[in-house]
């Protein structure tokens, strides 16, 4: 005959032991759960730094030394009582090797200034911490050389672009006939100034005549391109970067910060150097967004978390690519700071020229970009 026993069957004292046992048990369950790794990272508001001023970067040496973020040659020293242009920046954790605990990115749920994200934002399969790194030290040299490419066209000056080798395969086809630094101006009879042009047409696996600028003297060597295993077309074996040829020199030194996002500032804060007066009326500007040679501002990622940044330095006005006025105005802090949109460079020193000068009615806010059906990303 079959027995049954049930939990009224036990004594009292053997219930109360049970009910603690597997209490502890879910406990410790619960505890490794919140600290085991999840597949997120969490973005959360960086530090912010003022293009018309100083930073703090690290020598060769290993010492550390106070430069000006935007030095140009003869431009005007911006004097204590201007405004600033504030760059915004982010911060990610999380990566492939180190991934939050579940514990912080529910805490992060709950934060307003922190965004959670599947790892794949950030790192696509396959991209390690390191190349990420790498890929934003580009973006960020890249979105440097255009914004003073936009600046000095807007102040007149005349700004060529150029294509330069920045590193040449080894076993490649140009292995030791190109060098690194070398302007291509011209391929197979072709003028050269982009990516695009060079890629015109496609190579042929013959001897080709390539022209180099090295040293500030035309170069002109013959390489004959081969088909690799990457690729299905024949191929010089370099690598190159779109760039450009600037009749002053402007340096911009932002020590580890990476990606494209402070365009527009720093092409604001390089007009400024280089116009008479305070272009920022002794505002405090805080703004981000990409910046096109020919003046167009592209969205970026993390507005939200660094409207919350602007906020918190009391910056006086925020502009924000027209793209991404709906995630900055979801930022809890929207009320608190004027939002303004910004297309391309015109529009933007209009609106710093019209908020310097006190007409802010005239000036394109986020709420009107959303209200006129502005495309978002």
């Amino acid at each position: 005959m079959s027995r049954f026993f049930s939990s009224d069957a036990l004594p009292e004292s053997k219930r109360t032991r049970w009910g603690m046992y597997l209490l502890a048990v879910g406990l410790v369950l619960l505890v490794v759960l919140a600290f085991a790794p999840a597949p997120y990272v969490i973005r959360t508001p960086g530090p912010t730094f003022d293009a018309l001023g100083t930073t703090e970067v690290t020598t060769e040496d290993g010492e550390s030394e106070e430069v000006d973020v935007i030095s140009i040659d003869g431009a005007q020293r911006i004097s204590p009582e201007a405004g600033s242009l504030s760059v915004m920046t982010v911060n990610v954790t999380g990566n492939p090797d180190y991934q939050p605990s579940w514990f912080a990115v529910a805490t992060a749920w709950f934060q307003p200034d922190k965004d959670v994200l599947p790892i794949e934002a950030y790192f696509p399969d396959g991209v390690t911490a390191e190349e990420r790194t790498e890929a934003n030290a580009a973006m960020m040299t890249q979105s440097q050389g255009t914004a003073i490419a936009a600046a000095l066209t807007e102040q007149g000056y005349e700004v060529t672009p150029e294509l330069r080798v920045m590193d040449v395969f080894a076993q490649g086809p140009a292995e030791g006939i190109l060098q690194v630094d070398d302007v291509i101006i011209e391929a197979d009879g072709r003028p050269v100034t982009d990516f695009a042009s060079l890629q015109a047409e496609p190579f042929t696996q013959e001897p080709t005549e390539v022209v180099v600028l090295r040293d500030g003297e035309e170069v002109t060597v013959t390489i004959t391109p081969t088909v690799s295993e990457e690729s299905e077309n024949p191929i010089l074996g370099i690598l190159v970067q779109e760039g450009f040829n600037y009749p002053i020199d402007v340096d911009i030194e932002l020590g580890e910060v990476g990606g494209p996002s402070a365009g527009l500032i720093f092409t604001l804060a390089t007009i400024d150097l280089l116009e008479a007066g305070d272009l920022t009326a002794g505002e405090h500007i805080a703004g981000t967004g990409t910046m096109a040679a020919d003046g167009t501002v592209g969205a970026i990622g993390g507005v939200r978390q660094k409207v919350h940044a602007a906020v918190s330095i009391d910056a006086d006005y925020f502009l924000a690519p027209e793209a991404n006025c709906q995630e900055a105005l979801s930022a809890s802090v929207a009320d608190d700071i004027p939002i303004y949109a910004i297309s391309d460079l015109d529009e933007a020193i209009e609106t710093v020229t019209a908020a310097g000068q006190g007409e802010t009615g005239e000036i394109r806010t986020c709420a009107d970009a959303l209200a006129a059906n502005v495309p978002q990303v």
